[in-house]
């Protein structure tokens, strides 16, 4: 185990495919190189929540079992939400970002640039461009918000430099099915990923936060 380099406390390694850890006990954001650790930014302190899921969380989607070993904590100018980033193992991950009690699993993806053309073009008009509808890999999705968001907060083990107070412009789109859709795009880069809405009991937890007053899913299993 490695030591912060801002403070000096025990900071665990970076995982496969995911170079980022935070610190512990100063909310460093870390970079993990062979040759050590550098400090790339701060992780910002993490809000109190009632969400039930935490790092450590195991879930299935589509018979692939994960665990949560990271988290940002995104927000807007009315409200805010958490994406668990969840690993795989041999450097495969998804992002599980929680929205209205369900719990929507996202894979990076990349279609053709006329696509992503295509979405950047709507992400600069603005709300204009709600209820336009885009084919991505052969699907068609309908744009359902625009907006301008930036990170509150991250823990764990991370994909991407994220520092607090990192700003995007955020595009999400659906389909009648479950299907969903999310363009970003920053100072660094643009992404897109794709994925589908799930209720927590679908993804067959494990190791949820016990939550007083709440009642765990069919087959979840507390901490």
């Amino acid at each position: 185990m490695a030591s912060c380099p801002q403070c000096g406390a025990p900071t665990q390694g970076g995982l496969p495919g995911l170079p980022l850890v935070t610190c512990t006990s100063c909310n460093a954001l870390l970079l993990v190189k062979a040759e050590g650790l550098t400090r790339v930014g701060d992780s910002g302190v993490m809000p109190f929540d009632v969400s039930p899921l935490q790092i450590g969380t195991s879930l299935a989607v589509d018979g692939q079992r994960g665990e949560i070993v990271g988290r940002e904590r995104w927000a807007w100018e009315r409200g805010s939400w958490n994406e668990w980033l969840l690993d795989f193992g041999g450097g495969t991950h998804a992002w599980v970002a929680e929205e209205a009690g369900y719990y929507m699993v996202m894979s990076e993806t990349s279609p053709r640039a006329d696509t992503m053309r295509r979405l950047a073009d709507l992400g600069r008009i603005g709300q204009v461009a709600l209820g336009d509808t885009v084919q991505v890999n052969k699907r068609k999705y309908t744009v359902s918000d625009i907006k301008e968001i930036h990170c509150v907060a991250s823990e764990g083990h991370l994909p991407k430099p994220v520092p607090a107070h990192f700003k995007r412009r955020s595009l999400d789109l659906r389909d009648r099915s479950g299907g969903a859709v999310t363009w970003q795009s920053d100072a660094n880069t643009t992404g897109l990923w794709e994925g589908r809405y799930y209720r927590l009991a679908e993804l067959d937890p494990s190791n949820l936060r016990q939550l007083a007053g709440w009642t765990q899913p069919r087959g979840g299993h507390a901490a």
